[in-house]
C-alpha cells in the first residue's frame, strides 16, 4: 500500500466529478486509484471488491507501456477489453494514478477517449496535487 494521502475535501469534488462523468458515460462503475492498487475514490458498484480489479487494472495498465516500448517507443494513452456483458477502459491521470471505468455491454461509448481527457483535465484542475511528483498528498 502507498503513503498516499489526500484531504477529505478533494475526495468530495473527486467523487462530484466522477459522479457527473458517470451519468454522461452510462458507466458501471469507475474507481481512481493508485498505481499500487489503493482506491482513492469510487463510484458505482459491481457487486465484488474493487481492490482486486484496481491492482489488475494497474499491471495490465504497465505491462501495455512495455509492450509499447518493445514496438519503438510507442506510447499507449490507455488501455480497453471488451467483452459479452461488460467493458473496461483504463487511462492515466498522471504517473501515479489511473482510471479504471466499466461500462455495460460490448462496446465502449463513442468518443470515450475524448471524454474522458476531459475528465482528467478537470480532476488536476480540482486537485492540482494529482500531477506533482510526489507519493504522498496533503
Amino acid at each position: 500500500m502507498s503513503d498516499f494521502t489526500i484531504y477529505s475535501d478533494d475526495v468530495g469534488k473527486v467523487r462530484r466529478l466522477m459522479l457527473a462523468y458517470q451519468a454522461s458515460v452510462k458507466a458501471d462503475y469507475i474507481v481512481l486509484c493508485h498505481r499500487d492498487g489503493s482506491i482513492i475514490a469510487e463510484v458505482g458498484s459491481l457487486g465484488i471488491d474493487a481492490t482486486p480489479l484496481a491492482v489488475l487494472s494497474t499491471a495490465s495498465f504497465d505491462s501495455a507501456k512495455q509492450v509499447g516500448l518493445m514496438l519503438g517507443g510507442e506510447t499507449f494513452q490507455s488501455v480497453s477489453y471488451s467483452g459479452e456483458n461488460r467493458s473496461i477502459y483504463i487511462s492515466p491521470v498522471d504517473e501515479a494514478l489511473l482510471l479504471v471505468q466499466v461500462f455495460p455491454g460490448s462496446k465502449l461509448p463513442n468518443r470515450i477517449d475524448d471524454f474522458n481527457r476531459l475528465l482528467v483535465e478537470k480532476l488536476v484542475d480540482a486537485v492540482p496535487a494529482f500531477t506533482q511528483n510526489t507519493s504522498k498528498l496533503r
